[in-house]
């Protein structure tokens, strides 16, 4: 797996790009223009900004790289895929579709587990102590259906930020404004791994909200929160307060690598995703997740 998995940043630029053999030409003002090879590239992240024909976009997608646009806030706000070909997508998402109840509910205990492991796993490498989540994990049955993940979170966020802290979505300044950005570029990531892997976005085994495309995303997405949840840690340590003065970093951050023989997040996301096609038609019984030990990367 020797995947590389850069991000190009161009949310707070003004530039514009062109197509070249290989790679793409980013051109700002007067300043000496920077080609960059798209196979190296994982993500592009554009901002209102940015000027370009849609050939780049072909360009891009052909190379299998997401694009994400930002609104005028540097936020997330569309995306654009690949449409890959997969030798068994149509059997794959058939499996998909007639999954079972108990094993949806298998598979998200499973989810829920590895992501309130990697929660104590965090702590521990910041030196406030999981233990009290490795329990709670272990207590997780079938489905969740005491939300016990919901019970982790509260103790967590509070463990992590402060007793005063709330987990709050979309706002716009502040650590959960950080997390919401590099929790979407991540997302990104995801949706790329779970369109690779012949499976259905929309169909996810928890989150199956009618509106969102991407519940499947959403899903594999818990396992890796809490490495992206470090380093917004380690930032506000560092004085940041706004996604403004920090976006390159959160951005690295929903990249960063993940487990101690050097697969990064998105990589993480992919392997996971393909266990879980492989999970869905019966090939395996049980979804392998990925531990997160901040002091083995």
């Amino acid at each position: 797996m020797a995947d590389l998995w850069r991000v190009l940043d161009l949310s707070a630029a003004e530039c514009s790009l062109e197509s070249k053999r290989g790679g793409i030409i980013i051109r700002r003002g007067g300043e000496e223009a920077v080609t960059v090879s798209v196979a190296d590239l994982a993500c592009v992240v554009l901002g209102p900004h940015v000027a370009m024909k849609s050939g780049i976009l072909h360009h891009l997608t052909e190379a299998g790289t997401a694009v994400l646009f930002c609104d005028w806030k540097g936020v997330p706000e569309g995306a654009a895929f690949a449409w890959r070909e997969h030798t068994r997508i149509g059997a794959r998402r058939r499996a998909q579709a007639a999954l079972t109840v108990p094993k949806q509910k298998n598979a998200w205990k499973q989810i829920v587990r590895g992501k309130i492991k990697n929660q104590a796993y965090t702590l521990d490498g910041l030196g406030k102590s999981g233990d009290f989540l490795i329990s709670l994990a272990n207590s997780v049955r079938s489905g969740d259906p005491s939300n016990v993940e919901g019970q982790a979170a509260r103790y967590y966020w509070q463990r992590l930020f402060g007793s005063d802290f709330n987990r709050e979505q979309h706002t716009c300044e502040g650590v959960n404004s950080m997390l919401d950005y590099a929790y979407t570029v991540a997302r990104g990531h995801a949706v790329r791994g779970v369109l690779s892997a012949g499976l259905e976005p929309s169909l996810g085994v928890f989150h199956r909200h009618r509106e969102n495309m991407f519940s499947l995303a959403d899903d594999i997405l818990e396992v890796v929160r809490p490495a992206i949840d470090y380093e917004v840690y380690r930032l506000k340590s560092e004085g940041y307060t706004a996604v403004s003065e920090c976006r390159a970093e959160l951005v690295a951050a929903a990249s960063r690598k993940f487990s101690k023989d050097g697969y990064t997040i998105p990589t993480i996301l992919s392997e996971l995703a393909r266990d879980l096609g492989r999970y869905f038609e019966g090939d395996i019984s049980q979804i392998e997740i990925p531990a997160w030990f901040p002091s083995e990367v």
